[in-house]
């Protein structure tokens, strides 16, 4: 009699769901191996760039656009990675391990350095990563994004965050939760409240 062999179950949770791709994730662990392993620079500089445009994106949210206050919180967050790396212990991914200590010393950093007088910047059109193929297209997608990115704007600053975060970067609700420190149950309702926010500015736009 042939015994057939048993699939083993698949794993649920926050663990299992929380990380990037496996393919993303087994690049990132090696990196931070090589880099632990022989204290290289440019392994650390390749494992940071990596993840950059997402940090970068985070940044220009919490400081409305401004470029010197973004560019020394980035530094601060690098070097706060390259202290702590030692100290990751691979049983989670790095892309929300490094997005979550991102989001904490950048608001740390605000509180610190963010001015009275700031002005409220408009995200660039880069922002979304996106390229059109033709000038007339190209004129009506920047006049619907700077619309868009005006109302965006509207927003507070943890509810742009989490549209930054799932509708933008791509993050689940299980890395969202992870990054957060909150039940996933939050990130839902607190997500739905910030996207009805946000319909209900751009309907009031019409």
């Amino acid at each position: 009699m042939r015994v057939r062999k048993r699939n083993k179950p698949a794993v649920h949770g926050r663990k299992a769901a929380a990380g990037a791709l496996p393919n993303e994730e087994s690049e990132d662990f090696i990196l931070i191996r090589r880099f632990l392993r022989t204290g290289d620079p440019r392994e650390f500089r390749t494992l940071v760039e990596r993840h950059l445009p997402s940090i970068r994106r985070l940044l220009y949210t919490l400081f409305n656009g401004q470029r010197e206050e973004m560019e020394d919180a980035e530094q601060e967050i690098v070097l706060s990675l390259f202290q702590r790396l030692k100290d990751f212990q691979f049983r989670s991914s790095f892309r929300t391990y490094f997005y979550r200590l991102a989001r904490n010393r950048g608001i740390d950093f605000l509180r610190k350095k963010r001015s009275q007088d700031r002005t409220v910047a408009r995200l660039r059109l880069d922002l979304w990563n996106r390229e059109l193929p033709g000038p007339e297209e190209q004129v009506v997608h920047r006049e619907e994004t700077e619309t868009l990115l005006a109302v965006f704007q509207t927003l507070p600053s943890k509810d742009r965050q989490l549209i930054l975060m799932k509708d933008v970067d791509g993050f689940t609700l299980d890395e969202m939760a992870d990054i957060l420190d909150v039940p996933i149950g939050t990130v839902k309702s607190r997500l739905h409240r910030a996207r009805e926010k946000l319909a209900k500015h751009i309907r009031g736009r019409r």
